[in-house]
């Protein structure tokens, strides 16, 4: 108990230094609030986050917190990626590359019908690295270089409870901070003009809101799952400087500021997350007396309210505005995800399969989705596949019905991001997943000592 719970402070140390690095080399990632992350660890992220009718007894769902009144165990999820995105327009393409520890979340049983979980991970991300040619009649050939980094973290607090044997439903507190930098520089080839760079600083540090249900329907010895979890649109408090300002160009990169044009620091206002809700269904064959199941499929569609996605403002919220904002996000956005995953040595159980490939559990999903990004009058869509394995890495007992085992889940994901067509940039990328489930019995109470 005690190392388990030293090691969650330790990754939570490490994991506020780590989310603050740029996990991101996407110019998609330009527009609204950057490029918005799965709100899963691993293993539903192997399966492609059909999470609103996902429950378990030993993996941690922050999607869908009515789920926590199923975790059997005190559990500890730690993940992390590594990307390489293969990025190309009409006329060129290049290799980049991105990674590293992801995300950590901490769940446990507070009653049979009630269990509470903490987690952080990114809510988005920015990176990028941009330049533009261009020339003027007054000022000659310049060079536009636009540049991003940063992105906001999520940390989570949820509680679950089941008042009735078929039906559960949950609530996540979730904390919203970070920043977002980026900056566009404007660089003329004739040196008798200086340089001019618009900085832009937003800081985001908010509370906002997410709850689910779930109904589970006995249908002979399998078990079906109905799940609806929403996210409430919210004004999350915000803060922004901007300044601008022209500089001389030297060695290596280096600038030389001269005056500034312009500034604006520490400005109140706020960013407006949509609305979000999704509906997920999930038949599975449950295992007696085993906390997994034998096979899984699941399907989730999911929609999100786009057009209210706003930037930095200080103006009115987005449904008092005349009409749809009018920034890139012009279309609802909607996602639909499909998984399977099953376990063979308990799947097929009349072959007495031993060996240890039929304990792994293997898992694969396809998923789908309309951005609500609209660029050059082309909508930009999504597309991403999964694979992968959750090893088991054995159990072992310290005290009588004292309780300590783990899961490995390694996976590969490929997916493409937008199109060349219109003087777009297409994306295709493949990721490593990796992460662990550490699964630990507390407070056990022992009849004889």
């Amino acid at each position: 108990m005690q190392a388990t719970f030293m090691l969650f402070l330790s990754f939570l140390g490490l994991s506020f230094h780590s989310l603050a690095q740029s996990a991101s080399v996407s110019p998609y990632s330009l527009f609204g609030h950057g490029l918005m992350q799965q709100n899963a660890f691993s293993y539903h992220g192997i399966l492609g986050g059909t999470q609103a009718a996902s429950t378990s007894r030993l993996y941690v769902n922050p999607d869908q917190p009515a789920s926590y009144a199923d975790i059997q165990f005190t559990t500890l999820d730690l993940g992390g990626a590594y990307t390489g995105v293969h990025q190309s327009t009409a006329n060129a393409s290049l290799w980049n590359t991105t990674g590293g520890f992801k995300n950590m979340g901490v769940a446990f049983p507070l009653k049979k019908w009630m269990g509470f979980s903490a987690g952080i991970m990114p809510y988005s991300v920015v990176g990028y690295d941009m330049l533009t040619m261009g020339s003027n009649a007054d000022f000659g050939d310049f060079t536009e270089q636009f540049k991003g980094k940063g992105g906001y973290n999520k940390a989570h607090f949820g509680i679950g409870v089941k008042p009735f044997k078929f039906f559960s439903f949950g609530v996540n507190a979730q904390y919203i901070f970070g920043s977002m930098d980026q900056s566009t520089d404007l660089i003329f080839s004739d040196n008798q003009f200086n340089a001019v760079k618009l900085s832009q600083r937003t800081l985001v540090s908010d509370w906002m809101w997410n709850g689910g249900a779930q109904l589970r329907v006995p249908i002979g010895n399998l078990r079906a799952v109905i799940g609806l979890t929403v996210r409430q649109g919210a004004a999350l408090s915000s803060h922004y400087d901007q300044v601008n300002y022209t500089y001389i160009l030297g060695g290596v990169g280096s600038e030389t500021p001269l005056d500034t044009n312009s500034s604006n620091l520490n400005e109140p206002g706020y960013i407006f997350v949509p609305t979000q809700m999704a509906i997920g269904f999930e038949l599975s064959k449950p295992v007696k007396d085993l906390p997994i199941s034998a096979w899984a499929i699941g399907m989730q569609i999911q929609a999100t309210d786009q057009l209210f996605l706003l930037p930095f403002t200080t103006g009115p919220l987005p449904w008092t505005l005349p009409g749809a904002w009018s920034g890139p996000y012009t279309e609802n956005g909607q996602r639909i995800s499909l998984s399977a995953s099953l376990i063979p040595s308990l799947t097929f159980t009349e072959k007495r399969l031993k060996s240890y490939g039929a304990e792994v559990a293997y898992r694969a999903s396809f998923a789908f989705e309309r951005t609500g990004l609209v660029l050059n009058g082309t909508p930009i869509s999504t597309w991403q596949g999964n694979f992968g394995v959750g090893l088991p890495l054995g159990g072992r007992a310290m005290l009588p019905g004292d309780v300590k085992f783990a899961t490995l889940h390694i996976g590969a994901q490929v997916g493409q991001w937008g199109t060349t067509k219109n003087n777009l940039i297409q994306e295709f990328y493949t990721q490593a997943v990796i992460g662990v489930t550490l699964n630990d019995q507390w407070f056990v109470k022992f009849k004889y000592r």
